[in-house]
């Protein structure tokens, strides 16, 4: 056991709900999931084109969704544009569809992205400027999110390469490389040629002084594209790699981002959660980091939190044991990477100057009369439901759902940082608020819903700014005070 820096008043003080104020919820016309952009005094989301007919195997299939701006003083809907694509995939698909796209917004333009086959440039009064499109590949689109860098707009666009042949289940699957868009004419400056696959959780980073972005090329457990597992570099000057490196054994769906320096890997370790450092100068990793127990596991006794010995919630067939981090739920802040432990509903977070873990339990929903920590009591409604209370998803209860603290076999949000707080929205309609000056305990974990009845869907991520927060769900848009 590690030395604690951790003070039982201060948890029992401190640890709890936001208690903030809504200031609007203004219904969405349909179901989707990107997350808010805020910019000046514009939000921006995406959602589905109207959504008819019957269900097939409990989803609808579609390919059009919507742009939308908003007016965040008020909530009004300013403009909407219809964003057509090319192939009807599945909708709130395992978290992952045409609308999971963060839309990213400067002064003078706002991009949206439908991944089944379009991407637009539109002006701040909804007027376009360029758009693309392009014949979208069948199956589920995980795709990285956009980043702007000045006036380029970064983004990974289907090749013309082949990463999966065709089959009599699936079409042909390319691999994707990432492009630098000119804003105001929709050409490309440059494009990578690094080929990433359609899951490449890209990031954007700096490495000894310059930006660059951070990909990798790793098989999924379905889907195996013939290339070596290798980390990336890549110039945001010239989409080249600055540097190529071998990669250990790692975890799928993993989001690529460096930690002092360091490419992060998420690895399987059987019953711990375990990182590694690699150096992408040598390839050689660094640095190891396993923990089956942490140094510290604060729970909810029903009152107030305390520190006990920590024991797995979920011993399901399909855990098999692994104490292993949900993969997509690890983030590099700093020194330190916080995740969801997969066999709990627990917060993690490794300090890597230090090594000390810990673990603290935290609410996976909250309703009006009552707080849920388990799977459990986990409320849901009969299905997924938009504002007008139309089912559009019938796949709650399974592990592509949302019952495991909102972070099951999905990919959800990353956080936002904003001064010295972390915004991390989960599943299930509760926003993760994490004080960055303390070290992590229940102290410095405060929490928001915008659920109250079980409906609230929200894996996009949250906008904030000095004075609101701004969340959405699969139903409406939704403003809070901070």
């Amino acid at each position: 056991m590690k030395s604690s820096v951790f003070l039982i008043t201060a948890i029992v003080l401190f640890a709890g709900p936001l208690q903030a104020e809504v200031v609007y919820r203004t219904p969405l016309s349909e179901a989707g999931q990107s997350g808010v952009c805020l910019h000046g005094d514009r939000l921006f989301l995406t959602v589905h084109a109207k959504l008819e007919g019957p269900l097939t195997g409990g989803f609808y299939d579609s390919s059009d969704i919507v742009g939308q701006c908003f007016d965040k003083v008020s909530g009004k809907l300013l403009w909407e544009v219809e964003l057509p694509g090319s192939y009807a995939g599945r909708v709130l698909e395992s978290w992952h569809d045409a609308t999971s796209l963060l839309p990213v917004a400067d002064d003078d333009h706002v991009v949206f992205h439908n991944l089944n086959g379009m991407l637009a440039c539109y002006t701040h009064a909804g007027k376009l400027v360029w758009k693309r499109t392009w014949q979208a590949p069948d199956p589920d689109i995980k795709n990285g999110r956009m980043f702007l860098h000045g006036k380029q707009l970064l983004v990974a666009l289907p090749s013309d390469r082949i990463a999966v042949p065709a089959s009599k289940k699936h079409l042909a699957l390319p691999f994707y490389q990432i492009h630098a868009i000119d804003l105001s004419t929709g050409k490309d400056d440059w494009i990578s040629p690094t080929l990433l696959t359609h899951a490449t959780q890209y990031s954007v980073s700096e490495w000894q002084g310059q930006p660059v972005l951070v990909a990798s090329m790793i098989d999924l457990s379905h889907w195996k594209f013939g290339l070596p597992r290798q980390g990336f570099l890549l110039s945001l000057k010239t989409g080249q790699p600055i540097l190529t490196f071998a990669l250990p054994p790692t975890i799928p769906h993993q989001k690529n981002q460096l930690c002092r320096g360091k490419f992060v890997v998420t690895a399987s370790a059987g019953s711990q959660t375990k990182f590694q450092l690699v150096d992408p100068a040598s390839g050689e990793i660094t640095e190891e980091f396993a923990m089956e127990k942490p140094d510290h596991y604060f729970a909810w006794n029903g009152s107030k939190y305390a520190e006990q010995p920590f024991t797995p919630e979920y011993t399901d067939r399909r855990l098999q044991g692994k104490g292993q981090p949900t993969a997509s739920t690890v983030h590099v802040v700093g020194h330190r990477i916080f995740f969801w432990r997969y066999d709990s509903g627990d917060i993690g977070c490794l300090d890597t100057l230090t090594g000390e873990w810990v673990l603290v339990e935290a609410p996976i929903q909250v309703l009006t009369d009552k707080t849920i920590w388990n799977e459990a009591d986990f409320q849901y409604t009969d299905g997924i439901l938009n504002a007008r209370s139309q089912v559009v998803n019938e796949r709650v209860g399974t592990t592509r759902g949302i019952q495991r603290g909102g972070f099951g076999h999905t990919n959800p949000a990353w956080p936002i940082k904003q001064g010295d707080q972390l915004f991390w929205q989960g599943g299930a309609g509760v926003l993760y608020v994490i004080d960055l000056t303390k070290p992590f305990s229940p102290a410095a974990l405060r929490w928001e819903s915008i659920d109250t009845t079980g409906g609230s869907w929200t894996f996009g991520e949250p906008a904030v700014d000095d004075t609101h927060l701004y969340i959405r769900s699969q139903r409406e848009l939704v403003k809070l005070t901070r």
